[in-house]
């Protein structure tokens, strides 16, 4: 996966000798006054069903943090699906467990 690292990164995790990706996490840099320049948005943390609830998803994570510190980042931000929706309990609570908290609803508003 090809990215500018100027745009933010992503991270692979690999079964190495079964040759299959394990789980994939990608972060967007934004900036905001409110952070008082860069951030990261974690676009996507993906774990192959396979290899769920063994901790590779805060594996995962945990070099996310790693490179956005690297980075020089104060945070990461990260939208959960509405509650009600399928798997929304858990995701919420996963990513309560990893030191996230509340920070206000986003909207959406599409273009096209």
């Amino acid at each position: 996966m090809a990215m500018d690292s100027r745009l933010g990164f992503a991270l692979i995790m690999e079964n190495v000798p079964a040759a299959e990706v394990i789980g994939i996490a990608v972060v967007s840099q934004v900036s905001a006054v409110r952070a008082s320049g860069h951030y990261g948005i974690l676009q996507e943390l993906w774990v192959d069903p396979r290899y769920r609830s063994a901790q590779h998803g805060r594996g995962l994570l945990a070099a996310v943090d790693r490179e956005a510190r690297a980075r020089g980042w104060p945070m990461i931000e990260v939208s959960l699906p509405l509650a009600g929706r399928p798997g929304a309990e858990r995701l919420v609570a996963f990513y309560e467990s990893m030191g996230f908290t509340p920070a206000g609803q986003r909207r959406r508003r599409r273009l096209l």
